[in-house]
């Protein structure tokens, strides 16, 4: 996973959904959490960013 990879992320809005929500977006940049765990902050489609933790994400495409 690096900047600029195409990643989709699933969430869970409750707990009442049945399938999660899909989202897709870029990675812009990256940010130690913890020892071992790393977020990474998404462009997602709709213009917005967020800090996702790399573990919940899926590389749909790679920049080369």
């Amino acid at each position: 996973m690096k900047v600029g990879d195409l990643v989709r992320w699933y969430s869970v809005h409750n707990d009442l959904d049945k399938k999660p929500a899909n989202e897709v977006g870029i990675i812009l940049e990256f940010s130690k959490t913890g020892f071992d765990t790393l977020s990474a902050l998404i462009l997602f489609e709709d213009n917005t960013t967020d800090w996702i933790s790399t573990r919940s994400l899926e590389v749909v495409n790679e920049q080369r």
